[in-house]
This record gives structure tokens, C-alpha cells and sequence, in this order.
């Protein structure tokens, strides 16, 4: 089993020397009481015995008298003597042996030499009832004493090292359970002190790890792990500082991404796109089909400038247009950390569709007030010049002719008066003058000025007030440019739609959902075509290009309806199109609502 915790680790070795250290000694002690103790003290025996059997064999007598002597003075050695004759009877006096020289008798060896009655010397060991192996020497010696044979039996042991014996033992059993208790107060320090806090730092580290800097590591000492713990919180800090710094510069950049205008597309080697802002996918949805699988998502004409980029490590640009939309690309290489692989590339789009319609619409505007101009200016010419020559014959005609220099006079007044006052409304520079207004008063009066125009072209004009809607607070002058606008335009498509009832309408009422003063210009003339219809109320834009042939599509500037909605806007209101082609076309001036107390008030304070 694969030990993973690091207390227990240092545990195992600890206590792994610990006990190599006890048990070590243990057997060393062992050894050397077994090969140096015991042995001497059976050669210390040995010696003894011999100085006494030497005194036995030159003082017999002496020896005798003094036995007993010899025996109390001795020590661990005890002499007995026996008669030949009678050494195979007493022998078997158990009064006459201890309990431990009965057992040595009775080993086969010594049993042997008693019955040779042959001087030898045994020297072996005795297990006793407590299992001891007990060393003994046990030495037989013939002499003459008085005339009579006899042995000299000599039994030496060590017993008393019995007691030193059971003593190591129980100090061995000592050791033993002192070890087990520091092993086990060892573990639960090594636990409290070492792995508890490790796994508190572990912990820690993964939280920091996960962004959560909630957690702190306790310092309670001193020791390398509490300055881990201590150098932890700093850095959790660090990283808290850090982090939040990191995110503020994500989020900033991830809206600053979402929110340019220029489309960013990144791709990996693969040509998978990894990151897109709206204005990137945009740029897809706009492109040519023809998709890769739906997780690549590279159109064909891009995947393989891609690719060139990656072949080639070189930033390429390159336009392209698609669906009526015109975009400027970039595609720029992005290398790896050995600056010589290509990892990926980004794609940067900027969507050029506006400049080109805005330069379409420049030189159409040009082209439109070329035309405008050049012609009233020729007859201007013609007319001045038949003046001065005296072509005219008559006052009458010489009036007739003044007369039309006028009219085309105040035409071009008016074609520069409506581009001044565009440039003053879309600048800001614009100051309303509300007052008091009649509509049906208004609107009759814009009839009147359009009557022999509707007449010429077989087109009725009809107007529609809600009864409840006598007066309004508005402009009067701007609002009559606003309908001037709406309704010659209104005449001239219905006129060209060469219908047998042209008709022109115009219907005020008050929407109580929304509380609106909805004003109506609705014509049944040729339509507006439907992809015209959300640039109509841009600058210089002319709808219906196809129709330029005809000479009254031709007139204007293509101004008009950007004036129209610049001014109603600045009355806080706003300008809606409904338009179908060969059916006829409808522009709503949604104006807000407001009473008669508001309007004074909303008089007192103009809007600018």
C-alpha cells in the first residue's frame, strides 16, 4: 500500500530508526552477554576449580578438613566429594543435590562420565522450568585421600544471571510499550503539527487556484510552515490584486471588442474560429455561402486567403462584397513564442457599405445639383441676354420673359435655402419658434399652393382632420417646409404612376395608446422599391435610379426627406414609411401629444 501523506511518511522513518536504533542494542546486549559474560564467567569458574582440585591433589587432608571452607568461600561453585565405591548410591540422594544440579545430573552426558568415574569436565546449558537456558561447568576429579579412592564432583552455574535475565527481558517489554506510546504521541504530533496544516495549505492553494481568496492560512508559530502560510496570504493577496486587474482589463477589452465597429474574427492553424465580435459575425452572415463544417465556420474566399497568410507568415489586405455590402479585410498573422510558426491568424473587417453609398450619393447629389442649377442658370442666360439684345419686341413679352428669370431665381433660392437649412438642422444650429397653428387653416393653405400642380396631373388632394384636433404648437414655418416636401413628392409619384385617379391624402388624428398626433401624407402613386425604402431619409440618397429617364424623378436634389426628418425630430418626433411598389406610399409624422397648459409652457421654453 502506497503511503501518500507526508506526516505519515515522516512518521515511518522516525519510527523506523527509532526502533533499527532499540532493537539494534537489544541485540548487541544479547550477544554480548551470551559471548562474553557467560563465557567468562565459566572461565572464571574453570580457573577456580582447578586451584581447588590442585589443592585436593597435594593436601588431600587439609582439602577435606577445609571443604567446607572452600564451599562457603566459593560462591557459585560447590564441591562435593564421594567415595568411589559408593558414588553410584549417593549420587541418587536427592537431599544431597539442589534442584538445579538434579537437573544437571540428569543430563545423558554428565549421567555418562559419573558412571566412567573418569576425570572430565562438561560444560553446557540446562533449560529450566521458566524456560531459561541456564549455562553450567561441571568438572569430575579422581584423587586419594587416606588411602581411599574418591571424586571430586565440582558443579558450577550461573543462576544467579537468571534474574539479570528475567530483568533485560521486562526492560525489554518497557522499551517495547514506551516505544509503541512516543510512536503513537508521535504520529498524532507529527498529524497536529505537520500533516493538519500541509492539508490546510493544499486546500488553500486549490481555492487560490480557483479564484477564491476567501480563505486565509493560520499563523500560530513560527516555523517554516507557518511562513509558508504567511508567504501564502501575501501572495493570495498578490493574486487577488492582481486577478481583479486582470479582470477589469478583460472586461474592458471584451467590451471594447464587442463594441467596435470593426469586425475581429480569429482563427487557429486549423482555420477554426476560436473568437468573434458582433460586428465579425455580421461580417459572415453578410458573406458569400459555401461554409466549411458548422464548427469552422470560414467562408471559401476567406479560408483560402487564410491559408495564404499562413503559408506565406505575411499580412495581406484585400476587399471584398457580398450581398450589396462592402468590407475592407485585414488578415494579419499571429506567431507562437519562437516567432517562425504562424499559430494563428486575426481577421479584422471594416465595413466600408456607408462611405460607399455616402461617395455613391456624393456624386449623385453633385450630378443632381449640376443639373438644377445649369438649368434654371441657362434660361436665367437666355432670357437676361434676349432682354439686352431687344429680342422681345413687345413690353409684354419683355415682362413674360422677367417673369420666368424670376421664378427660376427663387427655384434656385429654394435649392440652396433647403441645403443651408439641412446643414443648420443636422449641425444642431436650430431654433424652434412654436406657436398657436391651425391645422385645417395649415393644411388648406398647402393645398392651395399645390392646386394647379395636382389639376395639371389629374390628382385629387383630400384632407382629413379628427374633429378634436383644431390647433397644435409647432413651427409653423418648419412644418410647412416638412409637408412641401412630403406632398410635392406625394403628387409628382402619383403623377408618374399615369393613373386615371390620382389621389393625394392627408389625415390628422390623435393615437390615445401612444398618445401621438399622427399627421398622414398618403399617396397611390409608383411606390418606393422595398431595399430603397431604409435610405430614403438619408442625405442626397434618390430612390428608383431606373426611373432617372424620366424627367420628374429627376428633379431634386435628394435633400428633401433628410430635411423633413431633421426638423420633425427636432419637434421630438419622428418620421415612418409604408411603401409598396405600383400600390402607393405613405409617410406618418408621429408628433407627441400635449395639452393646451403643456403648450404654453412648451411656447414659453422653445426647443433648440
Amino acid at each position: 500500500m502506497k503511503v501518500t501523506n507526508i506526516s505519515a511518511k515522516i512518521w515511518i522513518i522516525i519510527m523506523g530508526i527509532i526502533g533499527l536504533f532499540f532493537f539494534t542494542c537489544i541485540l548487541s546486549f544479547r550477544s554480548l552477554y551470551n559471548q562474553n559474560l557467560e563465557q567468562n564467567y565459566i572461565n572464571a569458574f574453570e580457573k577456580t576449580i582447578q586451584r581447588v582440585e590442585h589443592f585436593a591433589e597435594t593436601d588431600p587432608e587439609l582439602f577435606l578438613e577445609q571443604l567446607d571452607t572452600i564451599n562457603n568461600a566459593s560462591g557459585h561453585v560447590e564441591y562435593r566429594i564421594f567415595l568411589d565405591e559408593d558414588l553410584g548410591s549417593q549420587i541418587n540422594l536427592e537431599e544431597d543435590l539442589t534442584p538445579f544440579q538434579t537437573k544437571v545430573i540428569e543430563d545423558p552426558d554428565v549421567l555418562s562420565s559419573l558412571r566412567a568415574r573418569e576425570t572430565t569436565q562438561i560444560i553446557k546449558t540446562v533449560r529450566q522450568e521458566n524456560q531459561i537456558q541456564t549455562p553450567f561447568i561441571m568438572r569430575l576429579y579422581r584423587f586419594e585421600a587416606a588411602g581411599e579412592e574418591m571424586l571430586l564432583v565440582s558443579f558450577g552455574d550461573l543462576l544467579f544471571l537468571n534474574d539479570l535475565q528475567s530483568n533485560f527481558r521486562d526492560w525489554i517489554t518497557i522499551i517495547v510499550i514506551l516505544y509503541l506510546i512516543l510512536g503513537v504521541w508521535s504520529f498524532y504530533y507529527l498529524k497536529k503539527r505537520l500533516g493538519e496544516p500541509i492539508t490546510e495549505l493544499r486546500d488553500i492553494a486549490f481555492d487560490y487556484a480557483t479564484n477564491d481568496f476567501s480563505r486565509k492560512a493560520q499563523v500560530r508559530h513560527k516555523d517554516e510552515l507557518s511562513q509558508l502560510g504567511l508567504a501564502m496570504n501575501k501572495m493570495a493577496r498578490s493574486l487577488e490584486t492582481s486577478g481583479a486587474a486582470t479582470r477589469q482589463e478583460k472586461e474592458l477589452l471584451e467590451n471594447i471588442v464587442t463594441n467596435i465597429t470593426t469586425g475581429i474574427l480569429y482563427y487557429n492553424q486549423d482555420k477554426t474560429l476560436l473568437m468573434s465580435n458582433p460586428s465579425g459575425e455580421e461580417f459572415l452572415e453578410n458573406s458569400e455561402q459555401g461554409y466549411l463544417p458548422e464548427d469552422v465556420r470560414v467562408p471559401q474566399f476567406l479560408e483560402e486567403k487564410i491559408q495564404e497568410v499562413i503559408t506565406n507568415s505575411e499580412k495581406i489586405h484585400f476587399k471584398h462584397s457580398a450581398n450589396d455590402f462592402y468590407y475592407e479585410v485585414y488578415i494579419i498573422p499571429l506567431f507562437d513564442e519562437t516567432i517562425e510558426n504562424v499559430r494563428g491568424v486575426l481577421v479584422s473587417v471594416q465595413d466600408v457599405t456607408q462611405e460607399r453609398r455616402l461617395d455613391t450619393m456624393r456624386v449623385d447629389f453633385i450630378n443632381n445639383v449640376s443639373h438644377e442649377l445649369r438649368t434654371p442658370l441657362v434660361m436665367i442666360q437666355g432670357y437676361s441676354e434676349a432682354i439686352v439684345d431687344d429680342v422681345a419686341e413687345t413690353v409684354e413679352e419683355k415682362h413674360e420673359m422677367a417673369k420666368i428669370i424670376g421664378e427660376e431665381s427663387r427655384r434656385m433660392n429654394r435649392m440652396v435655402n433647403e441645403m443651408l437649412d439641412l446643414s443648420r438642422v443636422e449641425s444642431g444650429y436650430i431654433t424652434l419658434e412654436k406657436t398657436k397653428v391651425s391645422l385645417s387653416k395649415f393644411f388648406n393653405q398647402l393645398f392651395s399652393r399645390f392646386s394647379t400642380m395636382a389639376s395639371n396631373g389629374n390628382v385629387t388632394l383630400s384632407l382629413e382632420i379628427q374633429p378634436t384636433l383644431e390647433n397644435y404648437f409647432m413651427d409653423r414655418d418648419k412644418m410647412d417646409q416638412v409637408f412641401v416636401n412630403l406632398i410635392n413628392n406625394a403628387i409628382r409619384h402619383t403623377i408618374m404612376a399615369d393613373r386615371e385617379e390620382g389621389q393625394v391624402k392627408i389625415s390628422v388624428y390623435l393615437d390615445t395608446i401612444v398618445d401621438e398626433v399622427l399627421m398622414e401624407v398618403q399617396d397611390n402613386g409608383t411606390g418606393i422599391p422595398e431595399e430603397d425604402v431604409p435610405f430614403v431619409f438619408e442625405r442626397f440618397y434618390k430612390a428608383d435610379k431606373s426611373r432617372a429617364s424620366q424627367r420628374d424623378n429627376r428633379i431634386g436634389t435628394g435633400i428633401g426627406l433628410s430635411l423633413v426628418k431633421n426638423i420633425v425630430e427636432a419637434h421630438s418626433g419622428y418620421v415612418e414609411v409604408k411603401s409598396e411598389m405600383d400600390v402607393g406610399t405613405s409617410f406618418i409624422v408621429h408628433m407627441p401629444y400635449i395639452d393646451e397648459k403643456e403648450q404654453i409652457m412648451d411656447n414659453d421654453f422653445p426647443n433648440e
